[in-house]
């Protein structure tokens, strides 16, 4: 038939890497482990009638799992081979109590918190990554709408099994911000002090799934796609 011999084009190698970041957290790409939802994260599939339907999605993994760990909060987050040995500049990991924003564990209702934060380029452009674990999705879902607030949003795709991209400053730097849920863990990446992109959605991907990782009980090996 005409055009059976036609070759194939093969993408370049820049768009094959930004794609490998997005399947690790878009349900269309099939990875439940990586908790991404292309619908707004809430994991509920509609069924087709006929035995001729396409294939559905399988439905995105929404785990229960308490991280109730220091160690499991520790290796969720990102570290410098995750993230092509970029230089770190702080990290931290506080229980509840002892965190500046949480009096007390009733209050907030999660048991750790976990902090790190990379430099991209010169002294004032830098990743940031945030983790909250609490111990219901419910309250990871309330801990969401919290976190993301009412700051103007921007279009991104969706990660974990529900997110939030928005802009806000704060210190006098203006950055943009994924916040998400992962099961029963908020997490948020935002970069400030320069370009967002690639780094915005590339580190929102593997974050997710480093997150969803640990909940399985695993290791966390996600890594930013290798260039």
């Amino acid at each position: 038939m005409p055009g059976t011999n036609r070759p194939k084009r093969r993408p370049g190698l820049a768009a094959g890497v930004v794609a490998g970041a997005l399947c690790a957290t878009l349900t269309a790409c099939g990875g439940a482990d990586a908790g991404g939802s292309g619908d707004g994260g809430s994991g509920d599939g509609g069924g087709h009638a006929g035995g001729a339907s396409p294939k559905q999605s399988p439905a995105v993994a929404d785990p229960a799992t308490v991280l109730s760990r220091e160690d499991q909060v520790k290796n969720a987050l990102p570290d410098p081979g995750a993230m092509g040995g970029l230089q770190g500049v702080s990290a931290s990991v506080n229980s509840a109590d002892g965190h500046l924003d949480c009096p007390s564990p009733q209050e907030c209702k999660g048991k750790w918190f976990g902090h790190d934060k990379f430099a991209l380029s010169g002294g004032t452009h830098y990743v940031n990554f945030q983790i909250t674990t609490y111990t219901t999705r419910q309250d990871a879902k309330d801990g969401l709408k919290r976190e993301a607030g009412e700051n103007s949003t921007l279009a991104k795709p969706t990660f974990g099994n529900e997110s939030r991209a928005y802009t806000k400053e704060g210190g006098g730097l203006q950055g943009q911000y994924v916040t998400m849920r992962v099961g029963t863990v908020v997490a948020t990446v935002f970069v400030e002090g320069g370009a967002a992109e690639p780094m915005l959605t590339q580190g929102a991907a593997m974050f997710a799934r480093r997150i969803a990782q640990v909940e399985a009980g695993q290791r966390a090996t996600a890594t930013l796609p290798q260039a």
